[in-house]
């Protein structure tokens, strides 16, 4: 099952009705101000939560009326942020994927927080993205391929998400790597380009975000 997060981040509203349209989710979880996108376009997510400090009173009175619509309503003061709640939720419904909007841009500290997500939905064997116009961004913990005509964007990065990632090996590339030994303070996994129609990832440990980007 696809999930779709409308988080309460900046939200870039022609490329959300792009991925709206392109991804066609199964499930759509209305996050705090990301019911304002909602609410402009019509949209009736299949879940809505958050602590509402930050959405139109207008907007919460007419979702709060829809009594086909499970509302979630938390304290501003917790132990985790509304995203991260709602990639909870997306994962205990049984979503294979999940796909962020609004959770990259603004605050660097819910940015951050948003990354950790990333990687709690890897360990709980969820694939989890953070989309935004030029980048898309996710966490995984086993080799992967990447076909060129598919990529998002020109751009690949590599980060370890955990204290090192032993055994990275980069084929296809225009920087290819070796039973490299990342760690999590090291730039050398920065803008990598792929070069052959089928490029390859390899490493035996340790997690690895990849951002895909475009000027």
């Amino acid at each position: 099952m696809d999930t779709l997060l409308l988080c309460g981040g900046p939200l870039e509203e022609d490329f959300a009705l792009t991925v709206l349209e392109d991804l066609k989710p199964d499930c759509i979880i209305g996050i705090d101000r990301g019911l304002n996108f909602c609410y402009r376009q019509n949209i009736h997510p299949d879940y809505i939560l958050g602590d509402f400090d930050s959405i139109d009173r207008e907007v919460l009175d007419y979702y709060e009326h829809q009594s086909e619509i499970p509302v979630k309503r938390y304290k501003p003061e917790k132990d985790a942020t509304d995203t991260r709640i709602g990639l909870e939720l997306a994962i205990k419904l049984g979503s294979s994927r999940v796909f962020l909007l609004g959770a990259a841009g603004g605050r660097l500290d819910h940015y951050m927080g948003n990354l950790q997500s990333l990687t709690a939905a890897r360990i709980q064997g969820v694939e989890a993205w953070i989309l935004d116009s030029r980048n898309a961004l996710t966490v995984l913990d086993k080799p992967f391929t990447i076909q060129k005509e598919k990529q998002f964007g020109k751009y690949v990065s590599f980060f370890s998400m955990s204290d090192k990632v032993e055994g990275m090996t980069l084929t296809g590339f225009k920087y290819p790597l070796h039973e490299y030994t990342m760690t999590n303070y090291d730039g050398i996994g920065v803008s990598n380009e792929i070069q052959e129609e089928t490029a390859r990832v390899e490493f035996r440990t340790g997690m690895v975000l990849m951002v895909m980007s475009r000027d």
